[in-house]
Protein backbone atom coordinates (compact mmCIF):
# COMPACT_ATOMS: atom_id res chain seq x y z
CA UNK A 1 0.00 0.00 0.00
CA UNK A 2 2.40 2.13 0.86
CA UNK A 3 4.77 1.39 -2.29
CA UNK A 4 1.51 2.40 -4.60
CA UNK A 5 1.29 5.78 -2.91
CA UNK A 6 4.59 6.80 -3.06
CA UNK A 7 4.28 5.47 -6.56
CA UNK A 8 1.30 7.53 -7.34
CA UNK A 9 2.77 10.90 -5.40
CA UNK A 10 6.32 10.11 -7.73
CA UNK A 11 4.56 10.05 -11.29
CA UNK A 12 2.12 13.06 -10.20
CA UNK A 13 5.31 14.86 -9.51
CA UNK A 14 7.09 13.87 -12.36
CA UNK A 15 4.28 14.75 -14.32
CA UNK A 16 3.73 18.38 -13.00
CA UNK A 17 7.04 19.02 -12.95
CA UNK A 18 7.36 18.48 -16.65
CA UNK A 19 5.02 20.84 -17.33
CA UNK A 20 6.54 23.65 -14.81
CA UNK A 21 9.67 23.35 -16.53
CA UNK A 22 8.16 23.69 -20.03
CA UNK A 23 7.03 27.08 -19.69
CA UNK A 24 6.06 27.23 -23.27
CA UNK A 25 3.45 24.93 -23.03
CA UNK A 26 1.78 27.46 -20.47
CA UNK A 27 1.67 30.08 -22.75
CA UNK A 28 0.31 28.21 -25.76
CA UNK A 29 -2.54 26.56 -23.87
CA UNK A 30 -3.68 29.82 -22.29
CA UNK A 31 -3.27 31.45 -25.71
CA UNK A 32 -6.26 29.41 -27.06
CA UNK A 33 -9.13 30.61 -24.64
CA UNK A 34 -7.56 34.36 -24.29
CA UNK A 35 -8.04 34.54 -28.24
CA UNK A 36 -11.31 33.35 -28.41
CA UNK A 37 -12.40 35.12 -25.22
CA UNK A 38 -10.91 38.48 -26.48
CA UNK A 39 -11.20 38.17 -30.23
CA UNK A 40 -13.74 36.00 -30.76
CA UNK A 41 -16.40 36.88 -27.92
CA UNK A 42 -15.96 40.32 -28.28
CA UNK A 43 -16.65 40.18 -31.80
CA UNK A 44 -19.40 38.62 -31.78
CA UNK A 45 -20.85 40.38 -28.74
CA UNK A 46 -20.30 43.63 -31.21
CA UNK A 47 -23.40 42.05 -33.01
CA UNK A 48 -25.60 40.10 -29.88
CA UNK A 49 -26.95 42.42 -27.74
CA UNK A 50 -28.25 40.40 -24.60
CA UNK A 51 -30.56 41.73 -21.96
CA UNK A 52 -28.94 41.70 -18.43
CA UNK A 53 -25.93 40.50 -19.62
CA UNK A 54 -23.34 40.20 -22.15
CA UNK A 55 -21.96 37.51 -24.56
CA UNK A 56 -18.70 37.38 -23.48
CA UNK A 57 -20.53 36.63 -19.84
CA UNK A 58 -22.70 34.28 -21.47
CA UNK A 59 -19.40 32.22 -23.29
CA UNK A 60 -17.12 32.03 -20.34
CA UNK A 61 -17.91 28.72 -18.66
CA UNK A 62 -17.56 27.78 -22.03
CA UNK A 63 -13.65 29.11 -22.15
CA UNK A 64 -13.14 27.61 -18.82
CA UNK A 65 -14.15 24.36 -20.28
CA UNK A 66 -12.10 24.87 -23.49
CA UNK A 67 -9.41 25.79 -21.21
CA UNK A 68 -9.41 22.35 -19.01
CA UNK A 69 -10.92 20.35 -22.19
CA UNK A 70 -7.21 20.93 -24.02
CA UNK A 71 -5.38 20.48 -21.89
CA UNK A 72 -6.44 17.42 -20.68
CA UNK A 73 -7.08 16.13 -24.07
CA UNK A 74 -3.19 16.79 -25.10
CA UNK A 75 -2.00 15.81 -21.16
CA UNK A 76 -2.32 11.87 -22.18
CA UNK A 77 -0.01 12.59 -25.09
CA UNK A 78 2.68 11.79 -22.33
CA UNK A 79 1.71 8.24 -22.47
CA UNK A 80 2.51 7.88 -26.25
CA UNK A 81 6.06 9.49 -25.27
CA UNK A 82 6.32 7.37 -22.50
CA UNK A 83 5.75 4.26 -25.38
CA UNK A 84 8.05 5.57 -27.63
CA UNK A 85 10.94 5.83 -25.60
CA UNK A 86 10.83 2.52 -23.35
CA UNK A 87 9.30 4.76 -20.19
CA UNK A 88 6.29 3.09 -20.50
CA UNK A 89 7.61 -0.85 -20.30
CA UNK A 90 9.80 0.21 -17.64
CA UNK A 91 6.40 1.46 -15.18
CA UNK A 92 4.50 -1.38 -16.56
CA UNK A 93 7.48 -4.44 -15.36
CA UNK A 94 7.86 -2.71 -12.22
CA UNK A 95 6.10 -3.75 -9.08
CA UNK A 96 3.75 -0.81 -9.14
CA UNK A 97 -0.30 -2.20 -10.36
CA UNK A 98 -1.31 0.07 -13.61
CA UNK A 99 -4.26 1.27 -12.02
CA UNK A 100 -1.74 3.13 -9.72
CA UNK A 101 -0.16 4.44 -12.98
CA UNK A 102 -3.43 5.33 -14.63
CA UNK A 103 -5.00 6.81 -11.61
CA UNK A 104 -1.62 9.11 -11.50
CA UNK A 105 -1.90 10.26 -14.89
CA UNK A 106 -5.25 11.12 -14.40
CA UNK A 107 -4.96 13.40 -11.39
CA UNK A 108 -1.92 14.58 -12.68
CA UNK A 109 -3.57 15.83 -15.85
CA UNK A 110 -6.50 16.88 -13.86
CA UNK A 111 -4.44 19.07 -11.24
CA UNK A 112 -2.45 20.98 -14.34
CA UNK A 113 -5.70 21.53 -16.59
CA UNK A 114 -7.61 22.96 -13.47
CA UNK A 115 -4.52 25.73 -12.56
CA UNK A 116 -5.14 26.57 -15.82
CA UNK A 117 -8.57 27.60 -15.57
CA UNK A 118 -7.88 29.54 -12.19
CA UNK A 119 -5.28 31.90 -14.29
CA UNK A 120 -8.61 31.94 -16.71
CA UNK A 121 -10.76 32.74 -13.66
CA UNK A 122 -8.82 36.14 -13.56
CA UNK A 123 -11.11 37.67 -16.53
CA UNK A 124 -14.39 36.58 -14.75
CA UNK A 125 -14.47 40.27 -12.46
CA UNK A 126 -13.47 42.16 -15.64
CA UNK A 127 -16.35 40.71 -17.39
CA UNK A 128 -19.05 41.81 -14.71
CA UNK A 129 -18.89 38.10 -13.05
CA UNK A 130 -18.27 38.17 -9.27
CA UNK A 131 -16.78 35.26 -8.12
CA UNK A 132 -17.49 34.95 -4.12
CA UNK A 133 -15.20 31.90 -1.96
CA UNK A 134 -17.92 29.85 -2.20
CA UNK A 135 -18.27 30.11 -6.04
CA UNK A 136 -14.55 29.88 -6.18
CA UNK A 137 -14.04 26.67 -4.14
CA UNK A 138 -17.13 24.73 -6.03
CA UNK A 139 -15.91 25.90 -9.61
CA UNK A 140 -12.44 24.65 -8.88
CA UNK A 141 -14.05 21.35 -7.32
CA UNK A 142 -15.89 21.13 -10.65
CA UNK A 143 -13.50 21.98 -13.00
CA UNK A 144 -10.82 19.34 -11.49
CA UNK A 145 -14.29 16.68 -11.45
CA UNK A 146 -14.23 17.94 -15.48
CA UNK A 147 -10.44 17.79 -16.14
CA UNK A 148 -10.17 14.14 -14.84
CA UNK A 149 -13.00 13.00 -16.73
CA UNK A 150 -11.86 14.57 -19.92
CA UNK A 151 -7.80 13.23 -19.23
CA UNK A 152 -9.50 9.90 -18.88
CA UNK A 153 -10.71 9.84 -21.90
CA UNK A 154 -7.70 11.12 -23.52
CA UNK A 155 -6.08 8.43 -21.60
CA UNK A 156 -8.51 6.17 -23.31
CA UNK A 157 -7.64 7.40 -26.60
CA UNK A 158 -3.61 7.40 -25.92
CA UNK A 159 -3.89 3.69 -24.86
CA UNK A 160 -4.97 2.71 -28.50
CA UNK A 161 -2.54 4.75 -30.44
CA UNK A 162 1.57 4.35 -31.28
CA UNK A 163 2.23 7.75 -32.94
CA UNK A 164 2.34 11.41 -31.97
CA UNK A 165 0.40 11.88 -35.80
CA UNK A 166 -2.05 9.64 -34.91
CA UNK A 167 -3.32 10.77 -31.64
CA UNK A 168 -3.33 14.30 -33.05
CA UNK A 169 -5.23 13.47 -35.89
CA UNK A 170 -7.94 11.54 -33.89
CA UNK A 171 -8.20 14.03 -31.26
CA UNK A 172 -8.62 17.23 -33.70
CA UNK A 173 -11.58 15.04 -35.04
CA UNK A 174 -12.92 14.71 -32.03
CA UNK A 175 -12.20 17.85 -29.69
CA UNK A 176 -13.36 20.01 -32.14
CA UNK A 177 -16.95 18.82 -32.59
CA UNK A 178 -17.45 17.81 -28.72
CA UNK A 179 -16.59 21.37 -27.83
CA UNK A 180 -18.86 22.88 -30.71
CA UNK A 181 -22.14 21.65 -29.92
CA UNK A 182 -21.69 21.43 -25.94
CA UNK A 183 -23.99 25.27 -26.15
CA UNK A 184 -20.77 27.04 -25.22
CA UNK A 185 -20.79 29.48 -27.70
CA UNK A 186 -24.59 29.08 -28.78
CA UNK A 187 -27.54 28.08 -27.10
CA UNK A 188 -28.76 24.23 -27.39
CA UNK A 189 -32.41 24.35 -27.77
CA UNK A 190 -31.74 26.29 -31.18
CA UNK A 191 -29.95 23.15 -32.66
CA UNK A 192 -31.32 21.39 -35.08
CA UNK A 193 -32.33 17.47 -33.94
CA UNK A 194 -29.19 15.90 -34.80
CA UNK A 195 -27.51 18.38 -33.45
CA UNK A 196 -29.43 17.94 -30.51
CA UNK A 197 -28.42 14.27 -29.88
CA UNK A 198 -25.24 14.42 -30.17
CA UNK A 199 -24.90 17.43 -27.16
CA UNK A 200 -26.90 15.65 -24.42
CA UNK A 201 -24.21 12.59 -25.37
CA UNK A 202 -21.86 14.74 -24.91
CA UNK A 203 -19.85 15.37 -21.85
CA UNK A 204 -18.46 18.90 -22.43
CA UNK A 205 -22.19 20.02 -22.68
CA UNK A 206 -22.82 18.83 -19.04
CA UNK A 207 -19.61 20.39 -17.74
CA UNK A 208 -20.13 23.79 -19.36
CA UNK A 209 -23.97 24.00 -18.27
CA UNK A 210 -22.54 23.07 -14.49
CA UNK A 211 -20.24 26.24 -14.63
CA UNK A 212 -23.24 28.67 -15.89
CA UNK A 213 -25.34 27.09 -12.75
CA UNK A 214 -22.31 28.39 -10.20
CA UNK A 215 -21.95 31.30 -11.66
CA UNK A 216 -25.11 32.78 -13.13
CA UNK A 217 -27.60 30.81 -11.05
CA UNK A 218 -30.10 32.97 -9.24
CA UNK A 219 -28.43 36.05 -10.79
CA UNK A 220 -31.48 36.78 -12.90
CA UNK A 221 -29.52 37.45 -16.27
CA UNK A 222 -31.75 36.65 -19.14
CA UNK A 223 -29.13 34.15 -20.92
CA UNK A 224 -29.14 32.11 -18.27
CA UNK A 225 -31.27 28.98 -19.39
CA UNK A 226 -30.06 25.32 -17.95
CA UNK A 227 -29.94 22.78 -20.32
CA UNK A 228 -30.30 19.81 -17.71
CA UNK A 229 -30.73 20.13 -13.97
CA UNK A 230 -27.67 20.26 -12.65
CA UNK A 231 -27.46 16.99 -10.13
CA UNK A 232 -27.68 15.35 -13.79
CA UNK A 233 -24.55 17.59 -14.94
CA UNK A 234 -22.98 15.89 -12.02
CA UNK A 235 -24.56 12.69 -12.15
CA UNK A 236 -23.26 12.48 -15.90
CA UNK A 237 -19.79 13.98 -15.76
CA UNK A 238 -19.34 11.25 -12.55
CA UNK A 239 -20.50 8.41 -14.78
CA UNK A 240 -18.26 9.20 -17.73
CA UNK A 241 -15.36 9.76 -15.40
CA UNK A 242 -16.08 6.41 -13.94
CA UNK A 243 -16.40 4.54 -17.56
CA UNK A 244 -13.54 5.93 -18.62
CA UNK A 245 -11.57 4.92 -15.62
CA UNK A 246 -12.69 1.42 -16.34
CA UNK A 247 -11.72 1.85 -19.92
CA UNK A 248 -8.24 3.09 -19.18
CA UNK A 249 -7.69 0.24 -16.52
CA UNK A 250 -8.90 -2.49 -19.01
CA UNK A 251 -6.74 -1.50 -21.93
CA UNK A 252 -3.51 -0.99 -19.71
CA UNK A 253 -4.17 -4.41 -18.03
CA UNK A 254 -3.72 -5.62 -22.02
CA UNK A 255 -0.74 -3.86 -22.51
CA UNK A 256 2.44 -5.66 -23.47
CA UNK A 257 5.14 -6.23 -20.96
Amino acid sequence: MKTELSAFIAINNREILKFIRQRSRLITDLSRPIIWLLFVGYGISTMVKIKSGSYMQFIFPGILVMTVLFRSIFSSISIIWDREFGVLKEILVSPVSRKTFVSAKITSGGIISTIQAIIMLAFAPALGIKISLSIFILTVFSLFLISCSITAFGIVIASRMTSFEGFNSIINLIVQPMFFVSGALYPIKRFPFFLKILAYVNPVTYSVDILKYIFFYNKKVSFFIPETPIILDFIFILSFLIIMIFLSNYFFEKEDN
